[in-house]
């Protein structure tokens, strides 16, 4: 959005300036949120402009047009411009995405090291990023006035541009709600608000206004007819190359506020720090040591950043036959290291923006005609992100199963400590735990492996919820994302978008299809590495004499199977298929309540002929 501020005008020129502000900001896909009435000046006034961009993902300089814009923007004023990056962290919920759920350290560790390498960028360009703690309903107001009431002075004119670009998940845009509502609330007259939605391939609102009823398509096969109506993807933007100066926040911010805002000080003790430097993980709470541990003797080696990204897609992009084979389901869920791009992680912070990552795959498939196609291709997961993100946008209570319209009402059990058997790698059976193992100690698993594990904590042998699965991979996963991590647990458990309950995951069979010697468990479960293959999806198994050979007695040195696999879950399906019954009876119910309500309405409403002959007038 572009806003005038007009001087000794005739309202014809304001109007045809607003028209000509409409038609450039539908092309720009940007969200306005004020524009400005007709303005009048002095001949000695002038204008300072001071633009707040507000981090939160797109933690890059490529491909970033809501960073781009904020760099425009400030240098689009005369007079004196100032731009001001900045990121918030909650040190109650660092990183959350569902409101007070924290995120576990490695997690948190990835992000702050996207924030040091946005930073060594912004410092590059003689910009810094300023990282400030706090609630950031209560942290952007308050930076904003101060910016404000600092640079007023005489008869000058303070410009308040503030820019980021939009969430397309429902805890973070209630927050966000919050957040701007509590900006507006400072009446500031000369404030702008702009959000730009490109986070994502194309916008939220724009395949909506292509769905019918507002909603996302139930199936992929619809969705991917959805995204070829689209049109072509963008291009990427120009990378931000320079950027207008820095604010001193030291001189701008009241002493008690510079003390509480920074998680560091000009005085610290930590060579090269200052105030408004990206914190460290105690700093939040973490234990900095075991995550460096982890990562030492991890082969999941996410390091967090812009840098990183490019990095890995350009080995990818050099690995050309590879791209264009690429078929999801037969990478292994149990490889030593990670078979796929390992970008996850990467896009989902912005890191790696989403529009470059599908431009350089398309590039590859040029090449090779008989490329694999959506939606195993990885183009295809691009796909299922868009539809993931999609649907959680369009989905009331999508992260829940009561209130939720697309989502079965099953009647899980609710057994926390068996739900803690799950999560700490306790359940007796090897590939499960391994699973687990690795998701604590690098903050990733192969997709497979999550479905495994999914599957096993609900309908194919827990029967615990979706929800509290999808809290433990909130925490736990580098790449956690709200909308696709909720749509893959209603996947899973035959929620919504898959309703093959007969077909289930075996905690044993399914791991020795790739890996029949156990290599993956031998690494994530070291103990029970002596075991012999014969013995290793299945330690109950083995004769006492061969356990205590091994040294792991089952019972004591590694628990037993928590529940037996093969009979519960037969039982499970069966309790699957009396759910299934019931919500077709409620459907039933509901739709004959809706017919007999139409009924009513129609015959209480007078003569029906009398209202056709009406109508075709």
């Amino acid at each position: 959005m572009f806003t005038f501020l007009c001087g000794r005008h005739h309202h014809q020129l304001f109007s045809l300036l607003f028209i000509i502000h409409a038609v450039i900001s539908s092309q720009f896909f940007v969200t306005p949120v004020v524009l400005l009435a007709p303005t009048e000046m002095t001949a000695t006034t002038t204008t300072k402009s001071v633009t707040v961009y507000w981090f939160r993902n797109a933690l890059r300089l490529h491909d970033n047009p809501s960073l781009l814009h904020a760099v425009q923007e400030s240098s689009s004023h005369s007079g004196t411009q100032t731009l001001c990056p900045l990121y918030i962290v909650d040190p109650k919920f660092p990183f959350a995405q569902t409101h007070k759920r924290s995120v576990g350290p490695i997690r948190a560790n990835f992000v702050l090291e996207s924030l040091r390498d946005l930073d060594n960028s912004l410092n590059g360009l003689g910009s810094k990023l300023f990282v400030m703690r706090g609630d950031p309903r209560e942290v952007l107001p308050t930076v904003i006035s101060s910016l404000r009431r600092c640079n007023e002075s005489g008869n000058d004119d303070v410009h308040i541009n503030l820019v980021y670009e939009k969430e397309c998940a429902e805890p973070i845009r209630a927050m966000d709600s919050e957040v701007l509502g509590a900006v507006r609330k400072l009446k500031i007259p000369e404030l702008t608000i702009k959000s730009f939605d490109t986070h994502s391939l194309f916008e939220m609102e724009h395949y909506l206004a292509k769905c019918k009823n507002g909603m996302a398509p139930s199936t992929m096969t619809v969705f991917r007819k959805l995204f070829s109506s689209m049109g072509d993807v963008p291009t990427e933007v120009e990378t931000v190359s320079a950027c207008a100066k820095a604010p001193d926040l030291s001189s701008t911010l009241p002493a008690n506020l510079l003390s509480s805002l920074s998680f560091t000080k000009e005085s610290s003790s930590i060579a090269g720090t200052s105030l408004f430097d990206v914190p460290r993980l105690e700093d939040l709470g973490y234990d900095e040591k075991s995550c460096e541990m982890i990562r030492k003797e991890s082969d999941c080696k996410f390091i967090g950043g812009e840098k990183e990204a490019i990095k890995l897609l350009d080995q990818m992009k050099q690995r050309k036959r590879w791209v264009a084979d690429f078929e999801k389901p037969k990478t292994k869920p149990n490889a030593l290291v990670p078979d796929t791009t390992g970008l996850s992680a990467y896009v989902k912070h912005g890191c790696l923006s989403a529009r470059v990552f599908y431009h350089a795959l398309s590039d590859i498939y040029e090449l090779y005609p008989k490329h694999t196609q959506p939606p195993v291709s990885l183009h295809g997961q691009l796909l299922w992100r868009e539809f993931n993100y999609l649907t959680g946008y369009s989905t009331p209570n999508f992260d829940k199963m009561v209130g939720n319209p697309i989502a079965r009402q099953i009647p899980w059990d609710d057994d926390p400590e068996v739900l803690a058997a799950w999560r700490d790698a306790r359940t007796g059976y090897p590939f499960i735990d391994a699973i687990m193992t690795q998701l604590k100690e690098t903050g990733w698993i192969h997709h497979l492996a999550r479905h495994a594990a999914a599957c096993f904590l609900t309908r194919g042998d827990l029967w615990q919820s979706w929800e509290r699965g999808a809290e433990v991979f909130e925490e736990r996963l580098i790449d956690a994302d709200w909308s696709i991590n909720n749509f893959n647990w209603q996947w899973l458990s035959c929620t919504a978008h898959f309703y093959q309950y007969f077909r289930c995951y075996s905690p044993v069979a399914f791991g020795k299809k790739t890996d029949p010697n156990g290599d993956y468990i031998r690494k994530w479960l070291p103990h029970l590495r002596k075991l012999p293959a014969k013995y290793i999806y299945e330690p109950w198994k083995a004769p006492l004499s061969v356990q205590e050979a091994c040294g792991v007695v089952i019972g004591t040195d590694y628990p037993a199977p928590i529940v037996d696999h093969q009979s519960v879950s037969k039982g499970n399906m069966g309790r699957m298929k009396e759910a299934y019954d019931a919500h077709k009876m409620s459907q039933a119910g509901n739709a004959a309540s809706e017919t007999s309500r139409q009924r009513t309405v129609v015959s209480g409403s007078g003569n029906t002929t009398s209202k056709r002959r009406k109508r075709n007038l």
